[in-house]
């Protein structure tokens, strides 16, 4: 199977029928490869956060085990590469779950935040410049909502720098922006 085009596909259905997207990775030799196992990763995070395939009703409870299979999957992306902008944020997603892993996903973000653009956006399986921007200011909000109520000054500032990102055009997975505001 060409690669190219199972990502291709994975990209248009991943939001609406995670199984089937993962299928396709798995049709790949994805084992050895951090970009494709961060992809069956995020789609078990999907699937234990969200009741429905289409993503939009959230899960009283997360299943814990297909987060514990989405945690297996990112471990093994990051072990390959630890500086690949999606592993971390895909990794920062499955940490901040849990209130004893909040400091990894910090760490995660964080990162983000000091990777090069050009390096996220032109990388190995980069997917652009405007894909990149998007990545590290969306993690800036997760760092704004990550340091609400530990530092209040520190979360305003990430909020300030997501802001003006999205003020400069970058576009964001948050929206509408009211409904991830934190009180």
């Amino acid at each position: 199977m060409d690669k190219e085009n199972v990502l291709k596909e994975y990209r248009n259905i991943v939001c609406k029928d995670s199984p089937k997207a993962r299928d396709l990775i798995k049709k790949l030799d994805y084992k050895n490869d951090f970009y494709l196992l961060q992809c069956i990763a995020q789609t078990y995070l999907d699937e234990s956060r969200f009741e429905d395939e289409g993503g939009s009703t959230l899960r009283l409870h997360i299943d814990k085990r297909k987060w514990r299979m989405a945690e297996r999957y990112i471990i093994k992306a990051y072990n390959l590469n630890p500086e690949n902008a999606e592993v971390l944020y895909t990794m920062g997603e499955i940490r901040k779950i849990y209130d004893d892993q909040v400091y990894i996903a910090i760490f995660c973000f964080e990162k983000i935040d000091t990777l090069d653009i050009k390096v996220i956006a032109n990388g190995e399986y980069g997917r652009g410049i405007a894909f990149a921007k998007e990545l590290v200011n969306d993690a800036k909000f997760e760092l704004y909502r990550l340091y609400y109520e530990e530092n209040p000054k520190l979360s305003k500032q990430y909020l300030a720098e997501y802001k003006r990102g999205l003020s400069r055009g970058i576009t964001s997975i948050f929206k509408p922006l009211k409904k991830f505001l934190l009180n």
